[in-house]
């Protein structure tokens, strides 16, 4: 009986030891996991301009939400605000009105742009810069009946830019030896504020002396895009422009080397990306450490947005 005890005691103080083992290794893959761990260098977010039409309000309690009489004039602003983190300069905004006819309204202008450089957010403008857009007094000349809904859709479409920062890639001329860093698995990536952002990037190991980034990059938001101010926004399809920040690197994405296709086969953007590749063949011999990788990505972006404003016959 004494010597089950003993052992029994034994096995429970090996059970102990055991237990402190895996509690202090876990504790130190932790920590490990932590130092590597990388604070964003952005300030983030899934927007660029945000744009909204200002509300007219309404004639009575009852009425629409946006309503005036016959033989009122009413105002058309937009109130534009910067949620990304790239700056526009002034006049680089076209707005345009569809959805109503020119030859309906007087004192209207169905295309402007913006005067005003509007910042982007940064951490003095944490919400970013905004600007106000006017396309003058409209009033309706057509009205047969007791009302018309005059549906506004303002189509806006704008330069801009999203930056990719890969704070640590390994770069490993020797994928034999074990310290430093891995090659072979994902890398925390981020994007500045923007509709287009990244997504979980790979890097593996190509061959001696070879190593490959994987960048997928998709449309978070609902817009269209195109690569350059010449080109077509098309209904299928989106394209980025792509530029990496270092040397050594050769990217491509479907054979192109400056810009990237997103298909989107619905005509609507879904959670369809597209994956930039980057490869460095020319690592130097000994190479052990990790780099800080960048990439600009530019395009035009449009988007839209619209209002029904309720045209109500005079009463008199």
């Amino acid at each position: 009986m004494k010597e089950d005890k003993n052992k029994m005691k034994i096995t429970h103080i090996l059970a102990i030891i055991m237990v402190v083992i895996f509690t202090t290794a876990a504790s130190c893959n932790t920590g490990r996991q932590a130092s590597q761990t990388v604070e964003s260098p952005f300030a983030g977010g899934i927007e660029g301009l945000d744009v909204e039409l200002e509300e007219i309000g309404s004639v009575s309690d009852t009425g629409a939400k946006n309503e005036v009489w016959e033989d009122e004039a009413f105002p058309v602003d937009l109130r534009v605000m910067n949620k990304g983190e790239h700056n526009i300069l002034a006049h680089e905004v076209e707005f345009e009105i569809k959805g109503i006819s020119p030859h309906d309204f007087t004192g209207l202008s169905f295309n402007e742009n913006n005067a005003n450089k509007i910042e982007g957010v940064s951490e003095f403008l944490p919400e970013g810069g905004i600007d106000y857009i006017s396309f003058g007094d409209a009033q309706y000349v057509a009205l047969t009946g007791t009302h018309y809904d005059a549906n506004f859709f303002v189509y806006y479409s704008y330069p801009y830019k999203t930056h990719i920062n890969i704070p640590k890639v390994c770069y490993k001329e020797n994928i034999r030896d074990s310290t430093v860093c891995d090659v072979d698995s994902t890398k925390q990536a981020f994007s500045s504020g923007g509709p287009i952002q990244v997504g979980t990037v790979k890097e593996k190991y190509i061959g001696k002396g070879k190593i490959l980034l994987e960048i997928p990059i998709k449309n978070v938001a609902q817009g269209r895009i195109k690569a350059f101010n010449n080109d077509e926004f098309q209904p299928n399809f989106d394209e980025i422009s792509f530029q990496i920040n270092q040397p050594g690197w050769d990217c491509t994405s479907r054979g192109n080397n400056n810009v990237a296709r997103i298909s989107h086969p619905t005509g609507q953007p879904g959670n369809e990306e597209v994956i930039i590749r980057c490869i460095n063949d020319n690592l130097e011999e000994g190479a052990l450490y990790q780099k800080s990788i960048t990439m600009e990505l530019s395009y035009y972006y449009k988007d839209w947005v619209e209002q029904v404003v309720r045209i109500r016959e005079n009463p008199e």
